[in-house]
């Protein structure tokens, strides 16, 4: 943190020096030209005219090292950071089975493709430029994915077809690529406050699509466990009907509370809380029904409560991202 001195000159303009060190680093000197950009009220964000996001940098990973989940976790660090080009490096050749779970590992994180490899490396590069990446359209997209996963779990329900539910749980992958990455997305429009300005994201807002990517992640999570358990031992009768009437209303919870996240800018952030909070309440009722219907082990009732109940609540959470802002206001109308 650095405090300059604010000077003036003749006819009111006013000016202030900028750091030497940063200067030095940026090649900025007699002649050159920055852009000046009001990023919001009461800042102000300078930057030499064709620099290079800060994100743009590379991360080399050892190898090996005394686990492989060290070196697939920092691969996966690298990624979230946003470095464009990351290596591993091996002090001996990497074996098969080794480079086959790095490979794995890589393919569950978008947009990031192997340009180079042989006996004792792997070079990874990220090829879409971050500025053409939309969190709000990245979000988008894990919310149907999300809801389709949700509908086939009811109807497959409906009808008993443990198949259908044996293969739900497979599209988590797809959910846990795009978690990947909407954080990247969001971790690196908080180093870089062009790239925020881009996404037309404040600080605060960048730290909400944060805490929605994990939510998302989860969901994805919960429907995954909640079809692995229902195909082993498919509910029947009264239990399935009322199970698949609980989907049914999780669908809809699902679609209101994505589109209040999304359109929390334009004042629908407290109607939306409140029609999945009364979804919630009918949810809860549901559950009471079928915690008592006849032929459902008591073991399993638990296990099937306990993860309704956390999908249901899940969606209220994402909804509680859209009211501050409007809490707020409404206190300073």
């Amino acid at each position: 943190m650095d405090t300059r001195r604010v000077l003036e000159m003749g006819g009111g303009t006013v000016l202030i020096s900028l750091p030497k060190d940063w200067a030095r680093r940026n090649k900025v000197e007699k002649g050159v030209s920055v852009l000046v950009e009001e990023i919001s009220p009461g800042r102000l964000m300078v930057s030499p005219v064709g620099s290079e996001s800060g994100t743009g940098k590379k991360t080399v990973i050892k190898y090996p090292r005394e686990s492989l989940s060290h070196v697939i976790n920092d691969l996966t660090g690298a990624y979230l950071i946003g470095s464009n080009v990351i290596r591993v490096e091996g002090a001996q050749i990497i074996g098969k089975e080794d480079r086959e779970r790095i490979k794995g590992m890589i393919h569950r994180l978008v947009g990031l493709e192997i340009m180079d490899e042989d006996s004792k490396s792997l070079t990874m590069q990220f090829l879409p430029e971050p500025s053409t990446l939309d969190p709000e359209k990245i979000v988008r997209r894990m919310g149907s994915l999300t809801r389709g996963m949700i509908k086939d779990t009811r109807e497959a329900l409906r009808e008993g077809d443990s198949r259908v539910l044996s293969l739900i749980a497979e599209r988590d992958d797809e959910v846990d690529r795009l978690y990947f990455l909407l954080v990247r997305a969001i971790r690196s429009a908080t180093i870089d406050p062009e790239l925020a300005r881009r996404y037309g994201l404040t600080p605060v807002e960048c730290l909400d699509y944060r805490v929605l990517a994990s939510f998302l992640e989860g969901l994805g999570d919960s429907i995954a466990e909640f079809s692995r358990k229902a195909a082993a031992e498919t509910p029947t009768g009264e239990a399935a009907r009322r199970t698949s009437e609980v989907f049914a209303i999780l669908e809809e919870m699902e679609e209101v509370s994505v589109r209040t996240f999304i359109e929390r800018k334009q004042g629908r952030g407290r109607g939306g809380y409140l029609e999945v909070d009364a979804m919630k309440n009918r949810v809860d009722e549901l559950l009471r029904e079928i915690s008592v219907t006849r032929g459902v082990p008591a073991h399993r009732v638990v296990d099937l409560l306990s993860m309704l109940e956390r999908i249901a609540k899940t969606f209220v959470d994402i909804c509680d991202l859209a009211l501050p802002t409007y809490q707020f206001s409404d206190a300073g109308a």
